[in-house]
């Protein structure tokens, strides 16, 4: 799906510059001149980052050393993914410092969002002692990897806005407002998981709870995402 969904994003994003539709996505020469250039390095550089993951999930690795290059390629998909977000949008015009910030937070970003299913999963399949284990120790790692998304975040805001003015009057600007109240609300769950319900499960209690407050981080987390796709695609730093 995602590699179907990258397709279709190299051909949108030719017929939006081409402003014709569908007939300017399938122009041979404006889609010559678009994979030329930092569009196509994107949608190439994704296409690999996806296929190199999904080879290394699909390959059944058994000795101890395959398991550790099946872990580094999927690393390496990561890393090459989350590269080619600085090609792309507003963020393709700052400095390597700031690309860098990206690409850490987009790393921590996939990190905390794509452990909220498992967590959840963990929520029913572990004893309430294996999953107080479990919390804890993701809740130790967040503290620390949070903190540099938000740091990481806060920069590049500053970097793309310039100003209090243009933060509060111009549409980017009131759409990262919109992300921030979001990634408030996430905060605060994340601060009732660590301070109220995982150390209920110490009681043995409160697995319920917490598995339907990971149900709302996740619709939250989808929100934040569904944001920041139209600050990257829709809403520039200029409207």
């Amino acid at each position: 799906m995602a590699l179907i969904a990258n397709i279709t994003w190299f051909f949108a994003s030719t017929g939006a510059m081409a402003e014709e539709g569908i007939q300017g996505a399938i122009d041979a020469d404006i889609l010559a001149i678009m994979w030329d250039s930092s569009v196509g390095t994107g949608a190439l550089l994704r296409a690999l980052g996806l296929v190199t993951a999904i080879i290394a999930l699909a390959l059944r690795f058994k000795l101890a050393v395959n398991s550790y290059l099946k872990q580094s390629a999927l690393m390496l998909s990561l890393l090459i993914l989350a590269y080619s977000f600085t090609l792309l949008g507003h963020i393709s015009e700052l400095g390597t410092i700031e690309k860098g910030l990206l690409i850490l937070h987009v790393l921590v970003m996939v990190w905390w969002f794509g452990a909220l299913l498992p967590l959840k999963q963990a929520c029913h399949q572990l004893s309430y002692a294996e999953l107080h284990l479990l919390m804890e120790s993701f809740g130790k790692q967040a503290s620390f990897t949070v903190s540099l998304l938000l740091v990481a975040g806060l920069w590049l805001v500053i970097q793309l806005v310039g100003s209090l003015d243009a933060l509060i009057s111009s549409s980017y600007g009131q759409t990262l407002l919109f992300k921030l109240a979001l990634v408030v609300s996430i905060l605060a769950l994340a601060a009732k998981h660590k301070l109220i319900l995982v150390p209920q499960l110490k009681n043995s209690q409160g697995r319920e709870a917490l598995s339907k407050s990971i149900s709302i981080e996740m619709v939250v987390a989808f929100a934040i995402l569904s944001v920041t796709a139209g600050l990257t695609s829709v809403v520039g730093p200029a409207n």
